[in-house]
């Protein structure tokens, strides 16, 4: 598929979204704001191996975003906390990159930190100009399919109610489900002027002992997660079984925003297959690794993200960090379950299908 027919494609799902979303806006009874956002930024490109660094590269681009922010919700009214929720289209020009310059479209969930900090959540997919599916460079071992997923954290800076200064983490690849996918993560620094009728959340007089519930603090807890990874040897074919037994330890800041911590177990059978059919007794299939994290909870629905290093690892891994980004749905005050993506040093490896409990009073 060329890359004019996907961009092409996702501009039209992008404009079908904004046309969509203005007659669903208008049914709040409270204000609402919806703004459009244009940044300028330039980031340092870096491999998921280092024994390729000599590849890593500066890039530019532009981006642009529509935020709908809505107030007419009382449960994030007493929180004091009203998420915006939009979408981004961007573009990076990458000089001298062997997979080319890279476009992407991404869903985005904006919560306020404080009055001028806030964090936003990207998820969506990304399509390089010269993947290796369509040029067969055997050069390019970073990126082998022209449609990647795209995963984008950033916390930002607004001095005024127009300009902000963003730090953000990028991250691509195809999560091994198609050769080869070594991805590529970006450090990105920005700056965003903001177009349109901004609101502030209406002044509200709360009685704080009645309209704030008590949350517990401190939440420890467990989750089993099961995927399926891919080989990451190129003469043994097929999809194996990966298995991870999480403990998490979370600190409430608010009834609906948590930090906290993990430590992750793997049992991965694609370290352990090459061990079985070629005696690589060096290959070793049991991964131990920590991880912070924070979780942003909407109702029944959450989304946690974290990043932490490996503190047990296949020698065949050359970066020891990795990264998590999941969707999660609460059926019961103690029981969740959920789809995550694994970036396990820097490289989506696997999907994670989870079920969790929650050890609350």
């Amino acid at each position: 598929m060329k890359p004019v027919v996907v961009i092409s494609r996702l501009a039209a799902m992008a404009f079908l979204l904004l046309q969509a979303a203005p007659p669903l806006a208008a049914q709040g009874a409270l204000p609402s704001s919806s703004t459009w956002e244009l940044s300028l930024n330039g980031s340092y490109m870096m491999t998921n191996n280092s024994r390729y660094s000599s590849n890593n590269s500066v890039a530019y681009g532009i981006e642009a975003a529509w935020l709908h922010r809505s107030f007419a919700d009382d449960y994030w009214r007493v929180r004091r906390r009203h998420p915006s929720f939009g979408i981004r289209a961007s573009y990076a020009r990458i000089p001298d990159n062997i997979a080319g310059d890279r476009y992407g479209l991404v869903g985005l969930l904006r919560r306020p930190l404080s009055d001028r900090f806030h964090y936003t959540i990207g998820f969506g997919l990304s399509a390089y100009t010269k993947p290796f599916s369509l040029t067969g460079d055997t050069n390019n071992i970073f990126i082998g399919s022209l449609v990647n997923c795209l995963i984008d954290l950033s916390v930002s800076y607004t001095p005024t109610d127009r300009l902000a200064f963003n730090l953000s983490l990028l991250h691509t690849s195809n999560g091994m489900l198609y050769r080869p996918n070594q991805g590529l993560n970006y450090l990105q620094l920005g700056a965003t002027y903001t177009f349109g009728r901004q609101v502030r959340p209406p002044l509200m007089s709360f009685d704080t002992s009645q309209s704030t519930p008590h949350f517990q603090r401190v939440e420890p807890g467990i989750a089993l997660s099961l995927g399926t990874v891919m080989s990451r040897h190129f003469d043994v074919e097929g999809y194996f079984p990966c298995y991870d037994l999480s403990l998490n330890y979370m600190y409430f800041l608010s009834p609906v925003f948590s930090i906290g911590g993990t430590l992750d177990f793997w049992y991965n059978w694609v370290d352990h297959q090459p061990i079985v059919d070629k005696q690589m007794l060096h290959t070793f299939p049991v991964y131990v690794s920590a991880m912070f994290a924070f979780e942003s909870f909407f109702g029944p629905l959450s989304i946690k993200a974290g990043i932490g290093p490996a503190l047990i690892v296949s020698s065949e891994v050359t970066i020891p960090f990795y990264e998590r980004v999941g969707l999660y749905y609460s059926f019961h005050p103690c029981h969740y379950v959920g789809v995550a993506l694994n970036a396990h040093a820097g490289r989506v490896e696997f999907i994670e299908w989870t079920y969790g409990f929650r050890l609350r009073e």
